[in-house]
């Protein structure tokens, strides 16, 4: 996007035609009455690399990735188009959150407009709203940090994890639970390390009717919760969910090592499979696709052994994910093993959120891994 800074212009022109074409894209999504949020702009996906529009309600959150290389004026204009665009279907604040790559650059500082209840463009909002997602509901804070509670590149993966109805479920990394929602119905295990964010899922669980009890929510570090599973026989489970961040930072005082999904992802999902999974041994023949030290971003789709069980790794590595809907596709720069992503348990492979690139996962008969394109940092 040109801008002119001698000038004071900025041309928003192409990211307004991009981000019309995108709406004319999800037309039916905005024409759902029990979906009241999910991805608007898909960044490279809809020609606007390194920007993505997320709707929760009356909030869009405008997420800018340093790699876009918009300088602050462009940015406000972009908010303000959006507004523009999006106000008659009932946006009223557009909130801006800045992304770099490499999440271990901030040391856990976060941007000031991050966590600001005044908008890049439109009115204050509440500090939390409420949205739907398929008849189900969740709690959102669009200033909450660079999060706000519910990722909606994952929105056809929990659809699909509730279509498959499994008996027993663990939540690993489960923030905020939004995994376990809709599973309700199911024997479901949250494991996290902050209280904040398993509290942040109990509200959602109030929000759909059901009582705290309806589910299990341990505060541990989900490592150590392997540990400790592999040796009761009581914590076996028939799927699996790995959601974790691509980067956190170290936490002495209570013993949590560093993560970066780039090098610690393989160890998690054999940790899941020796620890967790019920029926596990039609895994032994998991495979790491790994060249020169990296994880192979265009290597051969993997086909792994039936287990009784699935590991839905939801690959949020660097490089990582795409929004539902919102075509595109390609390969991660860093990848996991391929046993991973839920939607393609239900045969949703090309529609991240229902990627024009897709996910992988590991379930009967065989698994085809498949890789999304764009990254959703945590």
């Amino acid at each position: 996007m040109p801008s002119s800074r001698a000038l004071g212009t900025v041309d928003t022109a192409p990211f307004a035609r991009a981000l019309e074409h995108a709406c004319r894209r999800r037309a039916a999504l905005a024409g759902r009455p029990d979906l009241t949020a999910w991805r608007v702009l898909d960044g490279k996906g809809d020609g606007v690399p390194g920007v993505t529009i997320d709707r929760y309600g009356p909030a869009a959150v405008l997420n800018v990735y340093d790699d876009a290389g918009l300088p602050h004026e462009a940015v406000t204009r972009v908010a303000e188009v959006t507004l523009e665009q999006l106000g008659p279907s009932g946006i009223e604040a557009v909130y801006v959150k800045a992304f770099v790559r490499d999440r271990s650059r901030l040391g856990g500082d976060l941007p000031g407009e991050a966590t600001s209840s005044t908008p890049r463009a439109g009115s204050v909002l509440p500090e939390s709203l409420v949205v739907e997602e398929y008849g189900v509901r969740y709690e959102v804070r669009p200033y909450d940090g660079l999060s706000t509670g519910l990722f909606l590149d994952h929105r056809d993966h929990r659809r699909a994890l509730a279509e498959r109805r499994p008996p027993r479920v663990l939540n690993l990394f489960a923030y905020t639970c939004a995994f376990a929602m809709p599973l309700a119905a199911a024997a479901v295990t949250n494991v996290d390390v902050s209280g904040r964010y398993l509290d942040w899922g109990r509200r959602n669980l109030a929000l759909n009717g059901l009582e705290p009890s309806a589910m299990r929510f341990l505060r541990r570090d989900a490592m150590d919760y392997l540990t400790q599973a592999a040796r009761r026989p009581d914590e076996r489970f028939d799927l699996v969910i790995l959601d974790p961040p691509t980067f956190a930072a170290a936490n002495k005082r209570r013993g949590v090592a560093a993560w970066r999904a780039v090098d610690d992802y393989p160890a998690l999902i054999g940790a899941a499979v020796r620890g967790a999974v019920a029926g596990r041994r039609g895994l032994r023949g998991l495979e790491h696709a790994r060249a020169g030290g990296q994880w192979h971003p265009r290597g051969p789709h993997r086909r792994l052994p039936a287990t009784g069980a699935r590991v839905a790794a939801a690959a949020a590595v660097a490089g990582g994910c795409q929004s539902a809907g919102s075509g595109g596709g390609g390969a991660v720069r860093a990848v996991t093993a391929r046993a991973s992503m839920a939607a393609a348990s239900s045969g949703a492979h090309g529609s991240r959120s229902s990627c024009g690139g897709a996910c992988h996962t590991v379930h009967a008969p065989v698994v085809s891994a498949r890789l999304p394109s764009s990254t959703c940092s945590r």
